[in-house]
């Protein structure tokens, strides 16, 4: 999965932002965050404290559970052990940023936390009236496929998929059920989340109509969640094989029709003009009969056109009670 870069460059400006600029003990950080079992949950976090125009150096920053359990200190050994090695300081406290992520997530891992900040040579301050609170998800979210209602036949298209995730460095992997140039990028959004977006560009044909594309999406945790769009694909008339004449006491001429949307069929003579005297319908194929007697002509037109383009075929008109098929000559255009 390629991620863009002016996405990391943007995930970079989103840790180093600047907090609140009232001179007083505030923060910013969300009531709650969502987290996925097995995988990370990341906690945005951006602080403040009263400015005396001084500048300070040395800062530490401690997150606690509500029970004042250290998660996360720059002294590891004042970490209680289920949370060891797993908490990182990802903001940089110098610019006022306490983001943490929480890797290896578990159900034990839901409930409250919050943040104290201690600076050297000035003060140290708990923001008990910021706690989050952590869920953890056992199930993923759905992705979501967007793509064009009604696509064209050899015309090139991007469908998109969209998940959200809630740790960066920890995102699900999207594939696609069909062939195409992918590109991929994640944009962060409220309370922690990630949005993950795959875009697949690709050129639709016949067979591709009424077939599903599909988009799935696998977590690390093993889950794999998968949404399906059914494609519905315009496509010019193919005149099919089995197309053919043949005469016993009446001529009966059937002209075979693959095409979306339905085809008019014309048939003509030399001279003449002819109707179709029944039309059939077999899945995508329609099948029109000529019957009737054609006196005698040596070969009929089938004409075939929607609004994709057209197809012509040269049909020989059998005598004596013989079969001939259609091999003769065939044209195709299409028209734009």
């Amino acid at each position: 999965m390629v991620v863009i870069p002016s996405c990391l460059f943007a995930f970079v400006l989103y840790l180093r932002a600047s907090s609140a600029s009232d001179d007083s003990w505030n923060a910013e950080i969300p009531k709650s965050v969502v987290g996925l079992s097995g995988s990370c949950v990341v906690i945005p976090c951006k602080f403040n404290y009263p400015s005396d125009r001084k500048s300070y150096y040395e800062f530490t920053g401690i997150w606690y559970t509500d029970k004042y359990d250290v998660i996360y200190h720059k002294e590891t050994s004042k970490i209680i052990s289920k949370f060891k090695g797993r908490t990182t300081l990802l903001g940089d406290l110098h610019h006022k940023n306490c983001t943490l992520k929480i890797s290896s997530l578990n159900h034990s891992d839901g409930g409250s936390y919050m943040f104290r900040i201690e600076i050297k040579h000035f003060d140290k301050y708990s923001y008990k009236e910021n706690k989050v609170s952590i869920t953890v998800k056992d199930l993923p979210e759905q992705p979501t496929i967007s793509v064009k209602e009604e696509l064209m036949s050899q015309r090139e298209v991007t469908a998109t998929c969209i998940v959200s995730h809630y740790c960066l460095s920890d995102p699900p992997r999207l594939t696609w059920s069909h062939e195409g140039m992918l590109m991929s990028n994640s944009q962060p959004q409220d309370h922690g989340q990630w949005r993950l977006t795959s875009s697949l560009t690709f050129t639709p044909s016949r067979e591709d109509h009424n077939k599903p594309l599909n988009c799935s999406a696998e977590f690390s945790n093993g889950n794999k969640m998968t949404s399906t769009k059914t494609l519905q694909v315009k496509y010019p008339p193919e005149i099919k094989n089995g197309s053919s004449c043949k005469s016993e006491l009446l001529t009966i001429c059937v002209c075979i029709v693959d095409s979306n949307p339905p085809s008019e069929v014309k048939w003509f003579g030399p001279s003449t003009a002819f109707t179709s005297s029944s039309i059939e319908q077999n899945g995508f194929l329609n099948i029109f009969t000529l019957q009737g007697w054609l006196g005698f002509h040596d070969a009929v037109n089938c004409s075939a056109s929607n609004s994709e383009g057209n197809s012509v075929i040269t049909i020989q008109v059998p005598h004596h009670g013989e079969t001939l098929y259609s091999n003769i000559l065939m044209f195709f255009q299409t028209m734009y």
